[in-house]
C-alpha cells in the first residue's frame, strides 16, 4: 500500500494533507527478534537518498527518528529540542517508513530495545505520542520520573495541572487562562514530566516541559481568534477550508507566541490537580481525597464526545487508564507504578474534579482560579 502526502498551501506556511489521519493499529509487546525483523523491513525500504534522521532531546532522553517521509521529519525537527547527531547514541529509536507496497499501516514497539517501527503511516500524531511513550518507559523505570498526560498552567507561581480525557476542556482552559489571566503562564498543553523532590513535609512536585513547540489542535481557533492569527504563520497538518472543519487538524506552534515569554514557563511547582469530566448529572465541583482521585484515574472511564475518534464511537463509554493513551507498556506492575506516582503527587497537591458539562467555560475558569488561590495559600501556611 503506497502512501503519499500532498502539499496543500491553503493556510499557514505549509499545510500537509496526510493519507493516514489517526493512530494505526499496533502491537507493543514485541520481542527483540520480532522488532529486529521489522527494523530490517523498514531499512530495506529507506534508500540512502530518501533518508531523514534526527535526534530529539526529550527531558534528557535522546530519541532518534529515522524516516523516508519529509513531513514526519519536518514536524519532528520543529517539535522537539535538538540533540547532537554525532558522537551520541540514542536511548530509543523510531523507524517510520511509508510507501511499502502491499503492507497495511501498522505500528510496533519493543520495550526491551526501546525501538518502534511504524509502517505506511504519515500521521505525525502517532510518531509524537510514541516518542513520549518511549521516554516514559525509560524515565519512569530508571529515574523515578512521572510522565503525565496533562496540561499545566502556572498561576501566580502555583502550578495547576489539568488531567482529562479528550474533549472535556483541557486545552480550552490552559489556553484560556494564559490568554485571559495576567498572572497565568502556560507550561504545557498535553504532556509533562514530574520530579518528586524531598519528603512529604517539605517536598515538592516539580513539572518540566517536554516539547520545544506544541502539536496543537487547530479547532481551538474557534474559541481563540489569537490562535488563528498564529496558525496563519505555522506549519499545519490536515487543515481544511477553515481551522475547525477537519477533526484533529493540527499546527506546530511555538508556545512563546501565545502570550510572550512572560506568559510561558519551563518549570513550575504543582500545587493543585484538576480532573475534568463532562456530563449532565455530576456536580460542578468536588474536592477529592487522594484514594478517590486514584480510583477515578485508574479506571479512566469517559464518554467519547463528537469530534473525538470515529463518528461511530461518539457517545460510547471508553476506558483509558490514567487518561493516558501514550503509555506503551501496560501490565500489573506498570499500573501499580502509576498508582504509586499519583499517590506521591497527591501528597504535594490537592485534587479537585470539575464537571465542564454543567457550567460555562468562564464559570469553570473562575473555579480553577479560586482553586489556585486556595492551594497557594495552603502551601504558604501549611
Amino acid at each position: 500500500m503506497a502512501i503519499k502526502s500532498n502539499l496543500k498551501a491553503v493556510r499557514g506556511i505549509s499545510n500537509i494533507t496526510t493519507a493516514i489521519k489517526a493512530r494505526v493499529d499496533s502491537r507493543t509487546n514485541l520481542t527483540k527478534a520480532e522488532i529486529d525483523d521489522k527494523v530490517d523491513l523498514a531499512r530495506a525500504n529507506m534508500p540512502y537518498d530518501h533518508l531523514y534522521s534526527w535526534n530529539a532531546n526529550i527531558n534528557g532522553v535522546i530519541i532518534r527518528l529515522i524516516t523516508n517521509n519529509y513531513h514526519l521529519a519536518d514536524f519532528w525537527i520543529d517539535n522537539w529540542f535538538p540533540a547532537p547527531l554525532e558522537g551520541v547514541e540514542p536511548h530509543g529509536c523510531i523507524f517510520a517508513v511509508t510507501g511499502i507496497p502491499d503492507q497495511p499501516p501498522f505500528a510496533y514497539y519493543c520495550s526491551e530495545t526501546k525501538t518502534a517501527v511504524m509502517l505506511n503511516s504519515d500521521y505525525y500524531g502517532q510518531v509524537k505520542s510514541w516518542a513520549l511513550g518511549i521516554v516514559a518507559d525509560i524515565m519512569e523505570m530508571q529515574h523515578n520520573i512521572h510522565s503525565l498526560h496533562a496540561a499545566v498552567v502556572d498561576i501566580g507561581g502555583c502550578g495547576i495541572t489539568l488531567i482529562a480525557p479528550t474533549g472535556t476542556g483541557k486545552s480550552t482552559h490552559s489556553y484560556g487562562l494564559t490568554l485571559n489571566v495576567p498572572s497565568a503562564r502556560l507550561h504545557s498543553d498535553d504532556w509533562c514530566y514530574v520530579d518528586y523532590v524531598g519528603g512529604t513535609t517539605q517536598g515538592r512536585a516539580i513539572a518540566r516541559i517536554s516539547e520545544r513547540k506544541f502539536y496543537i489542535r487547530t479547532d481551538l481557533a474557534g474559541g481563540f481568534p489569537r490562535l488563528a492569527e498564529l496558525f496563519d504563520r505555522s506549519k499545519l497538518e490536515n487543515v481544511g477550508e477553515s481551522y475547525t472543519d477537519v477533526p484533529n487538524s493540527r499546527a506546530i506552534l511555538d508556545p512563546i507566541w501565545v502570550g510572550g515569554p512572560e506568559h510561558f514557563v519551563h518549570t513550575t511547582r504543582i500545587q493543585g490537580v484538576v480532573l475534568l469530566r463532562r456530563d449532565k448529572v455530576s456536580p460542578p465541583e468536588v474536592q477529592l481525597e487522594a484514594e478517590d482521585a486514584i480510583n477515578i484515574l485508574k479506571k479512566g472511564e469517559f464518554t467519547i464526545l463528537p469530534g473525538s475518534g470515529p463518528e461511530a464511537d461518539w457517545g460510547k463509554i471508553k476506558t483509558e487508564p490514567f487518561y493516558n493513551p501514550y503509555l506503551l507498556v501496560r501490565n500489573e506492575s506498570r499500573t501499580q507504578l502509576q498508582v504509586d506516582f499519583f499517590r506521591m503527587l497527591f501528597q504535594y497537591a490537592r485534587c479537585y474534579i470539575l464537571n465542564t458539562g454543567v457550567e460555562t467555560v468562564e464559570e469553570s475558569r473562575t473555579r480553577i482560579l479560586r482553586i489556585a488561590r486556595e492551594v497557594c495559600s495552603c502551601a504558604l501556611t501549611c
